[in-house]
């Protein structure tokens, strides 16, 4: 319903909508193109014969360099293995994985939170999201463009497809992301106000152009601002 679109330079969100109790909700791959291209998530199993043609309408399997993961739940990870044998010159760059899809010793590389790599002249730095799902997501801010891969924050169920968040109304859209936030894990339960603060005021004070999440419309302009608001 939704077709693969260009969100920055050198930036394609690849979505994949789902019927939802009260709309539509989100898996989405993001596609860091260029001379090195970069793989962001890899979506869902169920999706995978749809996830091969629109992500690689992008860009062709043989060029792809990277694959960057947030965390290893199954809507995340759900092709990456497909993702690893399709791209033979990628190299994983992930936290630490519960079932890691491939030898460790061969085409992976770990990160942790505010570790970078150079990218064909661009900096990709892994940056925890303030609200996650699994206890080792990472996010990843393109230092290029800036835009920041939020994994599972900033998601939301929508009432009708929409690429931008922008296209619906502020307080319906923040509304959605407020309800998808208080449903993430008990991870965020250990983070006490301080501590949560800190890191939702580190990634605002980033110079970000968008907000691409995993589960959710894209969010720019302005909406980034009020976003933050909502989840503070």
């Amino acid at each position: 319903m939704l077709e693969p679109h260009r969100i920055a330079p050198d930036t394609v969100l690849v979505p994949r909508l789902v019927p939802a109790a009260d709309g539509f909700g989100f898996v989405n791959t993001m596609v860091i193109t260029g001379r090195e291209p970069v793989l962001v998530d890899t979506g869902s199993a169920v999706h995978r014969d749809q996830w091969r043609e629109d992500v690689f309408s992008v860009v062709d399997p043989g060029d792809v360099r990277w694959i960057f993961v947030s965390h290893d739940d199954a809507d995340h990870v759900g092709n990456l293995t497909a993702a690893l044998e399709t791209c033979p010159r990628a190299t994983l760059v992930t936290g630490r994985l519960r079932h890691p899809p491939l030898d460790p010793r061969r085409r992976i590389r770990h990160i942790r939170d505010g570790e970078a790599w150079t990218v064909a002249g661009r900096t990709l730095t892994a940056v925890r999201p303030p609200l996650f799902d699994a206890s080792a997501t990472l996010g990843l801010y393109d230092g290029r463009t800036g835009v920041y891969w939020s994994a599972d924050c900033f998601g939301a169920v929508v009432p009708h497809p929409t690429a931008d968040a922008g296209d619906l109304p502020a307080d319906e859209h923040l509304e959605a992301v407020d309800r998808f936030a208080t449903g993430l894990s008990p991870w965020r339960a250990w983070l006490d106000p301080v501590v949560f603060g800190g890191y939702v005021d580190q990634l605002a004070a980033m110079e970000l152009t968008a907000l691409a999440t995993a589960h959710g419309p894209t969010i720019t302009g302005r909406r980034i601002r009020l976003a933050f608001d909502a989840l503070r």
